[in-house]
This record gives structure tokens, C-alpha cells and sequence, in this order.
């Protein structure tokens, strides 16, 4: 359970708002979740995330080389 949140008020904005929850996940851990591979792709350049984070998920996602 996040530290932030109780249950119930996190899971109606992480269905409400998945790039919150996407940056939820990426800034603070993942725990037991996985990160949706086409989520992440499509709210990628919308999240509010280190560059660092980014780039690796970029690396990840499209196999991109820099």
C-alpha cells in the first residue's frame, strides 16, 4: 500500500489517470507490479520522470541506441 494513499483513493486515481500511475510506479517502485509494456508506450513522453529513466526505457521499449 502506498504511503501516501489509502487503498481505495489510489486505485480510483490510478484507473482515473495511468500516466499518475505510471509515474507512481517508476518514481517510487514497482512492488509486486509490472509495468504495461503498451502504456508505457503510448504515455512515455507525457511522464513526468528523470531523463536517466527515460532514456533506459526507451533503450528497452524500441532498442534504441545512443
Amino acid at each position: 500500500m502506498p504511503w501516501d494513499y489509502d487503498d481505495k483513493s489510489y486505485k480510483k486515481q490510478a484507473t482515473k489517470d495511468p500516466v499518475w500511475h505510471l509515474e507512481r510506479l517508476i518514481n517510487h517502485g514497482l512492488g509486486n507490479e509490472k509495468l504495461s509494456k503498451t502504456l508505457l508506450k503510448t504515455h512515455l513522453t507525457k511522464l513526468n520522470i528523470p531523463e536517466k529513466r527515460r532514456t533506459f526505457l526507451e533503450l528497452l521499449l524500441w532498442d534504441k541506441q545512443f
